[in-house]
């Protein structure tokens, strides 16, 4: 089996034991992150589905005065919008949830990058949905990153990449921040 189709197959596995997860949890561990504490701008995202709630992670980001970016698709990248934790600035385009207004074009300012990921591995490598956004703009985002997990994602055996896949530097459960060297 070649690396695209055991990462389509994981994909598959980690899609499905979202759906059989029911219970509600809580991110706020990444409240006591020091990278995350002493960042003022943060890129997060507006998460959707059965993905890890991001929505009391980033309003509570913004009650500390932390600014947050959220990304939006442009072409085959991910643009970046300030976000002040207005609903009514946000538009749902295909399901997913993308900021209106004008990019954020400093990209060097951003002090660390909270990602989606469907599983993440000890090395840090992180299996996304499978079009590389994140892995496109964590190239341009040379920061402190972190990836949010259910705990049952945390895969104790070497998740398959390529030279195109980007390490992470952190994983947080709901009960635990991973981090990689």
């Amino acid at each position: 089996m070649n690396t695209n189709d055991e990462k389509a197959a994981l994909r598959e596995h980690y899609r499905q034991a979202r759906i059989e997860n029911k219970e509600k949890v809580s991110f706020d561990k990444i409240l006591e992150v020091p990278e995350i504490l002493s960042s003022t701008i943060i890129a997060s995202y507006f998460s959707y589905g059965d993905e890890p709630n991001t929505n009391e992670m980033n309003r509570e980001l913004l009650s500390l005065g932390k600014k947050i970016l959220l990304p939006r698709i442009h072409g085959a990248d991910l643009e970046w919008c300030l976000w002040d934790g207005d609903l009514s600035t946000v538009e749902n385009k295909n399901g997913i949830y993308e900021p209106m207004g004008e990019t954020f074009k400093h990209l060097g300012q951003i002090d660390c990058v909270i990602v989606p990921a469907l599983a993440v591995d000890s090395s840090g490598t992180r299996l996304g949905k499978g079009k590389g956004f994140y892995d496109r703009a964590l190239i341009s985002i040379k920061t402190f990153s972190v990836a949010l997990i259910y705990s049952n994602e945390f895969s104790t055996t070497e998740l398959p990449s390529n030279s195109l896949d980007i390490r992470v530097n952190a994983a947080q459960t709901p009960e635990k921040l991973f981090r990689f060297s």
